[in-house]
């Protein structure tokens, strides 16, 4: 089970106590954003590796997002917000989550200064790799560097292969790339999944309610990357496991004049109170885009038609 150390940490594994001796392990390093395909590639791995040999399979990530402090300006949207990435770290086999502060001393580190640090704390026996694998200042520390390193430190280190898709490599900005495009289908192949967003439910302005279609007003991070705004066919998974299908816009709501952008998920089935609950949103398929009507009557008209869009879609959709 991954367990998340506490960010504030300068390093911290799991609960690991401070004073433990080195934890055998198959290592992982990098940010995992989307945990798309090519990272699962890796991590599949290291899972089997880790199984061979009897050890751990650690990995090791990086909170804020390296982009975010380097280049600020650029406004990186990410594919995961880093609850759900942990989730799909775990549901891939790791073990444990070391999460190391991005911060002005991780900036300055050299490779081999930070995998001394990191040795301190994990007796590496193999690492898995892909092959735009970088630490420590600069990025300088690539696969000619852990490769040479490995051989002198004793441990093994295993090369993953970029996994393509349509002729281009898997990475979290090739999904941001088709994300930016409504490509749902495709950011589906890409991560293996659907798009995902894990948020509470908080309350709106109960405006759905009013008009007859009750929606979940999910809460999302303002680093999270979201596609067009738009209506889209949607499932929504809540605490209890159930799958719902749903129907879901993303945007300002520009019948109702409004300027913050929310997401809003209105399941097909009766799902009963939603407030307060931690969801997950699965958006599947772009309906339409977002529409301003004559009145509330013609917007209720269309959202019956999107629903029936939504459930047509949902009875059709392979399992």
């Amino acid at each position: 089970m991954v367990e998340a150390a506490s960010l504030k940490a300068e390093f911290g594994l799991g609960h690991q106590p401070l004073d433990a001796s080195p934890l055998a392990s198959c290592l992982v390093l990098g940010n995992f954003d989307g945990v798309h395909i090519g990272h699962q590639a890796i991590l599949a791995a290291a899972r089997h590796r880790a199984l061979s040999l009897g050890v751990s399979l650690v990995a090791i990530t990086f909170q804020p997002h390296p982009r975010t402090v380097l280049d600020p300006e650029l406004g990186l949207g990410l594919l995961t917000t880093f609850e759900l990435r942990r989730r799909l770290l775990a549901e891939h086999g790791v073990d444990q989550l070391w999460v190391i502060s991005f911060d002005a001393e991780i900036l300055q580190m050299s490779p081999t200064q930070f995998m001394a640090r990191v040795r301190e704390r994990l007796d590496v026996r193999t690492m898995v790799v892909g092959p735009s694998f970088s630490i420590g200042k600069g990025e300088e520390g690539k696969l000619d560097f852990i490769q040479s390193y490995a051989e002198l430190a004793g441990f093994e280190v295993t090369l993953v292969d970029a996994v393509s898709w349509k002729g281009v490599e898997v990475s979290s900005s090739a999904v941001r790339t088709q994300l930016a495009k409504s490509s749902m289908a495709e950011v589906r192949q890409m991560l293996g999944r659907p798009f995902q967003v894990l948020g509470e439910v908080v309350h709106g302005h109960g405006l759905g309610r009013r008009l007859g279609f009750p929606t979940a007003n999910v809460q999302f991070s303002p680093a999270q990357a979201l596609p067009p705004d738009g209506v889209y066919v949607m499932e929504l998974t809540l605490e209890d496991g159930v799958v719902r299908g749903a129907v879901g816009s993303i945007g300002n709501r520009p019948h109702f004049g409004g300027s913050e952008r929310q997401l809003e998920v209105h399941c097909l089935d009766n799902p009963g109170e939603l407030y307060g609950q931690l969801a997950l949103v699965s958006v599947l398929e772009r309906l339409r885009p977002q529409e301003t009507f004559v009145d509330d009557q013609a917007l209720i008209e269309r959202m019956v038609r999107d629903a029936e869009a939504a459930a047509a879609y949902l009875a059709t959709r392979p399992s």
